[in-house]
């Protein structure tokens, strides 16, 4: 049946447009088959370029080894300072940071006159389950003296290291020397570093790394001292040199509303920055302060970007690194995978970080705090202070060792800290040297050598909780966030009048 007028008129503009379409389509095939082939062209060219080194360069490498460091000076020309290519061992030690994998054994160790002591262990770790216990003094490792200039003080976690480590170990505690079995295995570092009280309703919780489960650590720590009583939390990020954004997302979403967004990430050509926002709250009222420094990166900054922007917290300390960065990494076969920068983070308000530039103490960084600290980086309280000569130092850590090793010996720490502090001082009046007659300087000398006596008395009996308010006497960043919570709060330092019976305490012999 021939066709109607009126139909074959509706017919002609759907042919005019399938015309169009098919017009178009074919054009943006050639445009694609066009670009392959530049591609290929391109590709041909590295291929060639590679090939002919190889054949005719006069010191040239294999093949591998040619494409391998072609890759690496394409990365550089990115002028990427994220981007590498790594080798197995190198995509894990960053797969396994990002895990929150430990690979040491799980001791932060300062050296001292007498050899190297144990500062901290990590929980967990294959030393805390030998029983290694702050204070203890390593003496050797697998038969090297840590005295020897061939150890190094932190070299626990080398690449081909045995199964096991034999430590000889000094127990300030008996007062003689232990040997100890510690197997090497991969266990969880944990995110949070340190917690507790800081006063009877001032939380104290340190976030170390945002690796995976960094959150819900975070949660944990909180929910556990809201539990025995606090008020408010100071959030230690100092020293947090970052991870996964999505932990950091997730950590300062614990404190803000739901549906808030935490930070958005921008990528490459123009598209609209993908808002990350919070799925889970637990604390929206808890007063919050977050101590940050120079080296506070990445997903932490995310964190203390996103709770100041919200007006949840203050920052004080030291500008953070200003690292805006998100990488990914690509596997590029069984032996080689490329790590990239794929995109920046803006904080709530849609600012990027800016990028940390210059170095030492005038390099700037993304976040600068609400209040600024000339010295806001975390110390060792145990050490001497920097900057004086050195026999003066090794003659006050001989000091606090012999005040540390009274203390344990004669039952000082069955008082409270003021009373272990006069009995140091007390003892201290027979020992300063002689030629120190300035007054002044003779002052210092014995507040500094106490407080290195001090703290290797409460890490000797394991006093956590109260060698964590006695380091807040001596930080400036922490006695500035606690008087924010708490204004003209002291930080009291307790001793309990009664300590646990350890062991038999006896008169102990320096080794």
């Amino acid at each position: 049946m021939a066709s109607s007028p009126i139909r074959r008129l509706w017919l002609l503009p759907l042919t005019v447009r399938g015309m169009v379409a098919a017009f178009a389509a074919g054009r943006w095939s050639e445009r694609r088959e066009a670009e392959r082939r530049n591609e290929w062209a391109e590709a041909r060219l590295l291929s060639s370029a590679v090939d002919s080194v190889r054949v005719h360069a006069l010191d040239s490498l294999p093949s591998a080894e040619l494409i391998r460091r072609a890759v690496s000076g394409m990365l550089r020309e990115l002028h990427d300072p994220y981007a590498a290519l790594l080798r197995p061992d190198g995509y894990e030690r960053y797969r396994g940071s990002l895990l929150g994998e430990g690979k040491g054994l799980g001791l932060q160790l300062r050296r001292g006159p007498h050899g190297v002591s144990v500062a901290a262990v990590v929980p967990g770790s294959p030393a805390a389950s030998s029983g290694i216990r702050p204070g203890d003094r390593i003496l050797a490792v697998d038969g090297v003296s840590t005295a020897s200039d061939g150890w190094g003080a932190q070299a626990d976690s080398t690449a081909a290291a045995p199964a096991q480590h034999l430590l000889t170990v000094w127990r300030a505690l008996r007062g003689d020397t232990v040997p100890v079995v510690v197997p090497r295995r991969v266990w969880h570092a944990p995110a949070v570093a340190e917690q507790g009280l800081l006063s009877d309703s001032v939380a104290y919780v340190r976030l170390a790394t945002m690796s995976a489960s960094a959150a819900d650590e975070l949660e944990a720590a909180v929910e556990a001292q809201v539990a025995r009583g606090a008020q408010s939390l100071l959030l230690d990020l100092r020293g947090n040199t970052g991870g996964l954004f999505e932990e950091g997302v997730k950590a300062a979403g614990l404190f803000l509303p739901r549906g808030a967004v935490v930070a958005s990430l921008a990528g490459r050509g123009g598209e609209a920055p993908q808002p990350h926002r919070v799925r889970r709250s637990r604390w929206l009222t808890l007063p919050l302060t977050v101590l940050v420094d120079a080296n506070t990166a990445s997903a932490a900054e995310v964190i203390a970007a996103a709770l100041r922007d919200y007006d949840r917290a203050l920052l004080v300390g030291s500008p953070t690194y200003g690292k805006g960065l998100v990488q990914r990494v690509v596997r590029l076969s069984p032996d080689l995978s490329l790590r990239l920068t794929t995109a920046r983070w803006l904080t709530p308000k849609g600012v990027a970080l800016e990028r940390r530039q210059g170095r030492g103490d005038s390099a700037r960084g993304g976040l600068v705090p609400d209040v600024v600290l000339d010295e806001a980086r975390r110390r060792d309280v145990a050490l001497a202070p920097s900057g004086w000569p050195t026999p003066t130092t090794v003659a006050m850590d001989q000091l606090a060792d012999s005040l540390a090793v009274h203390a344990v010996r004669d039952g000082w720490t069955m008082r409270p800290l003021a009373l272990l502090e006069a009995s140091m001082q007390a003892a201290m009046a027979q020992m300063t040297p002689r030629p120190m007659r300035d007054p002044v300087a003779r002052a210092e000398w014995v507040a500094e050598t106490m407080r290195m006596a001090t703290v290797r008395v409460l890490e000797v009996e394991q006093h956590a909780e109260a060698l964590l308010r006695y380091r807040a006497r001596h930080d400036a960043a922490l006695r500035a966030g606690l008087d924010i919570l708490e204004p003209g709060t002291a930080v009291v330092t307790a001793v309990p009048t009664v300590l646990p019976p350890l062991v038999e305490r006896r008169a102990l012999t320096m080794p």
